[in-house]
This record gives structure tokens, C-alpha cells and sequence, in this order.
């Protein structure tokens, strides 16, 4: 953990980490930070449901072209999202992809229409 908490602005995207695959494949670790760190969290039951459409909804927006998302999960102080891919696209290109899919989630028209929604997910 390198990055200043008390500096860090919401929402936000930022390149938490760089590795390779032992193939050479780059593989980019995305900080998608929705709250301030120490002032804000998600809450717990939207953080899991808004988990399971913003999964899929970022896949449409943001695979293909040399990406592949690999996961995204909620950060443990509740005030974002992890996303680790393989590609490298640009801070920007993840913002895009990232309002698309919030946009996609506000279109969703029922509870009825979340993936995965049932008591063992």
C-alpha cells in the first residue's frame, strides 16, 4: 500500500499494479474507487448487488482488443472495486467503460434481472 489515503479523490481510476503472466501477457490491476477513503463506504448489500452487474456490464464495455477482465471484487474498506485484466488500456478508456456501466446498472428494471441473485451467490 503506497498510495496516500488522504489525498485520494472518489470516483477515480487509477493503475494500482503491473505484473506479466509467465507468458509475457501484461496483466493490470485497476483501483475503481467510488468513495473517499475514511469518509465515505458503500453499503453492504448494494456493494454485493451492484458486484454482480458491474462485473458483466464492464466486460461488455471493456473486453476485446488486446482485454480481457479477469475479476473485479469489492475492496474490503468498501469504497471500490479491484478489476485486474490482461491488457493495458489507458486510465481513460477504463473511466468510459466504467460510466458506461454504472449507466447500464441504472437501466437494470428490476431485482428480477440480477444476475446471480439468489441466497448461495
Amino acid at each position: 500500500f503506497t498510495v496516500d489515503h488522504t489525498r485520494m479523490q472518489a470516483p477515480a481510476v487509477r493503475i494500482a499494479k503491473t505484473m506479466q503472466t509467465p507468458s509475457g501477457d501484461p496483466i493490470t490491476v485497476y483501483d475503481l474507487r467510488f468513495c473517499v477513503p475514511n469518509e465515505e463506504l458503500l453499503s453492504e448489500k448494494g456493494i454485493h448487488t451492484l458486484e454482480h452487474l458491474f462485473a458483466g456490464f464492464m466486460r461488455d464495455h471493456l473486453n476485446g482488443d488486446n482485454v480481457e477482465i479477469i475479476d473485479i471484487s469489492p475492496m474490503g474498506c468498501r469504497t471500490g472495486f479491484y478489476m485486474s485484466l490482461i491488457g493495458t488500456p489507458e486510465e481513460a478508456r477504463v473511466a468510459e467503460a466504467w460510466k458506461a456501466a454504472m449507466q447500464d446498472v441504472l437501466q437494470v428494471p428490476g431485482m428480477d434481472q440480477i444476475p446471480e441473485l439468489n441466497e448461495y451467490q
